[in-house]
């Protein structure tokens, strides 16, 4: 699909410079973009990647559109997301198609419900009572256990496992491996012997809610782990049991959320970051990459932990006065009382 940049600034609502008929057919990094390709940019020193790229027009803030003469131009507050716009205007989303109705190999119980225009693919297993949402797509693979509901227009990968009573809401997307509904790690040890405990609850995933490959989510011990409207989930996380994540919030790769803490609404949790079990997190916090949390977090902000990289003779160095560091202290505070 093409459009002219007149057409795709309407799309966009945006204002242009340039050619209103310039055919805009792509989109691309400015390092890889050739004729009729769109980029973004949205700091100035992406300028000279600009200077040097084949592209035919830009989306940029308006403080830089001075500074470009030889492109066609899209004025935007916030060029990432009219770039996204963009993406969907051009017709690139890249949505799988439709496994095509049911696949003869899937199995499918008799009481299980399918709206309409479902499609399930090969070899999925959908369990008794299963009721699945007009336009849901469920990959090859999967498999989907008693009393499962999901939602309208929802996106299964291959591979997926929901586990008894587990509920996805409308428009999520579940990529491949992904396992929701799993036994939450609940244990108690009586006599020097570990007693398993039942887990009775379920996981409620609610709309618009995208979870990443691989990502795991236990049911809750008693009551059910909730991950709440519009949460965005990376590759390989684990949330355990009882865990609640608050609207909006999105977790970069390898968190580990361990069981009944809690994540407020709108966090960004950035990559390998450990939350610990029954603590709670407030709105609108950033949490660094390989951060501990080790107790609440009250207020908003940016909280980090962790030693950054240095180069490896230094962090010996640095690691060996670390643990001089409560001598240090003692003498520091004997000196004081010397001074006294």
């Amino acid at each position: 699909m093409s459009l002219n940049l007149q057409q795709l600034a309407a799309a966009l609502h945006l204002k242009f410079l340039g050619e209103a008929d310039l055919t805009i057919t792509g989109l691309a990094s400015p390092k890889s973009a050739v004729r009729g390709d769109l980029c973004f940019i949205q700091h100035k020193n992406y300028l000279s990647d600009i200077a040097a790229s084949r592209c035919s027009a830009v989306i940029l803030p308006p403080d830089l559109s001075s500074e470009i003469d030889d492109k066609a131009l899209l004025i935007s507050d916030d060029p990432q997301y009219s770039f996204v716009q963009a993406i969907a205007a051009l017709g690139f989303e890249q949505r799988p198609a439709a496994a095509g109705g049911i696949h003869p190999s899937a199995q499918i119980a008799e009481s299980a419900s399918l709206g309409p225009e479902v499609s399930i693919g090969g070899l999925s297993v959908i369990g008794e009572n299963v009721e699945i949402g007009a336009g849901t797509s469920i990959g090859a693979g999967s498999v989907i256990e008693d009393s499962v509901r999901i939602g309208a227009h929802c996106l299964i990968h291959p591979r997926v496992t929901l586990g008894q009573g587990v509920t996805i809401g409308k428009r999520c997307i579940l990529h491949s491996g992904v396992v929701v509904g799993s036994d939450g790690f609940g244990l108690v040890e009586h006599q020097q012997r570990w007693q398993k405990i039942p887990q009775l609850g379920s996981v409620v995933v609610e709309d618009d809610v995208e979870i990443g490959a691989n990502t795991t989510i236990d049911r809750g011990a008693l009551d059910d782990t909730i991950i709440e409207q519009g949460c965005k989930l990376d590759n390989q996380i684990q949330v355990a049991h009882n865990v609640r994540i608050g609207a909006h919030t999105a977790i970069a790769a390898c968190v580990g959320i361990a069981g009944s803490a809690t994540i407020g609404r709108h966090c960004k949790i950035s990559g390998a970051a450990v939350v610990l079990g029954h603590l709670s997190v407030a709105d609108n916090v950033r949490i660094t990459a390989m951060s501990l949390v080790t107790k609440d977090i009250k207020q908003s902000g940016v909280y980090s932990s962790g030693t950054p990289l240095m180069e490896n003779s230094l962090w010996h160095r640095a690691n060996a006065r670390y643990k001089s560091l409560d001598k240090l202290a003692q003498s520091v505070a004997g000196l004081e009382k010397t001074k006294e």
